[in-house]
């Protein structure tokens, strides 16, 4: 009786040991909860830095970053947020009033408003469902902030969806954001 219970603990034990964890630290975490999606880490890269290591777009349907060189007409229409920033200041373009990206076919409206939000980063962090996004007035502001700042940044969508940015951190290269959207 007891060789029949400890073959099948012996395989669940192992089973559970031997599962690696294969997420490096640079993949996006994309959590669903409730009616809204999380996106931890997104990094994206700075205008003025030579790196190709990160993306300078983001879609927050697909939680995916894009490089320059793979953002194109085929794709456009996925994209929501295109990142901005130099050694004075940072900003989120919409992709439709980016320079690089205004012209193709299918670039998207997103309203961006940097200046004047409420909404604290520990609120941010306290977002767990759609309550607070689905009742806020997005301002599209076409601000910048300094380099320094490190608050949240409210946008909308050209579906309607309503989201929060929280910055996180910002060096030389990147920027590191965390993303919370209604559905």
């Amino acid at each position: 009786m007891k060789k029949i219970l400890v073959l099948p603990l012996l395989v669940l034990f192992v089973g559970f040991t031997s599962c690696s964890d294969d997420d490096s630290e640079d993949e996006v975490v994309v959590e669903e909860t409730g009616a809204i999606l999380s996106y931890e880490d997104v990094e994206l890269k700075l205008i003025d830095s030579d790196s190709d290591e990160y993306g300078v777009a983001f879609s927050v349907t697909t939680g995916e970053t894009y490089k320059q060189s793979e953002i194109a007409e085929e794709n456009i229409a996925e994209i929501d947020l295109i990142s901005f920033a130099n050694q004075v200041f940072i900003a989120f373009n919409s992709p439709d009033n980016d320079r690089d990206f205004e012209e193709l076919e299918g670039a998207k409206t997103t309203l961006i408003q940097m200046a004047n939000v409420e909404m604290t980063a520990e609120e941010f962090d306290m977002i767990e469902d759609d309550t607070l996004l689905k009742d806020l007035t997005v301002v599209n502001d076409d601000e910048s902030q300094p380099i320094t700042y490190r608050d949240v940044v409210l946008f909308e969508t050209a579906e309607g969806k309503i989201g929060a940015i929280k910055i996180n951190l910002l060096n030389a290269e990147r920027i590191s954001i965390d993303v919370k959207v209604i559905k």
